[in-house]
């Protein structure tokens, strides 16, 4: 009788874990879809917060690239392919910072070479008044 109980225990563990098992695969999809989801509008965001930030006009070629990743995450989302969505919108929302990022630079470097011109002017226009 011993072993006919220790039978019917190891049989409801089994059947238990494949159960769990079960569910949590179909529950996996929604938390992975919800999770790429969340990471698609955060890509969003950060593509819109660059573009805002003038990566339109000083880092074009990054900007474009973090655009045709975030396209290509809302298209396998689209497809239900919740982990390829995930991570192109992680590489999105990266490159979107790069591109913000870059053009941020390239703005300072403008800002920084006039300076550097007007300082030449000011030093070359004392220079011509002590003469």
């Amino acid at each position: 009788m011993d072993g006919k109980k220790r039978r019917i225990q190891q049989v409801f563990v089994v059947v238990t874990v494949i159960g769990l098992l079960f569910a949590g695969g179909c529950a996996a999809p929604k938390t992975t879809a919800q999770l790429s989801g969340e990471k698609i509008f955060r890509a969003d965001k950060a593509f819109s917060d660059a573009k805002d930030g003038n990566a339109s006009l000083n880092a074009k070629e990054a900007l474009a690239v973090a655009e045709g990743k975030l396209a290509s995450a809302k298209d396998a989302f689209a497809k239900q392919n919740f982990d390829e969505a995930a991570n192109l919108a992680e590489q999105a929302a990266v490159d979107a910072d790069y591109a913000q990022a870059k053009a941020t630079t390239q703005k300072s470097l403008i800002i920084a070479e006039e300076r550097r011109k007007s300082n030449d002017a000011l030093r070359q226009e004392i220079r011509q008044m002590s003469k």
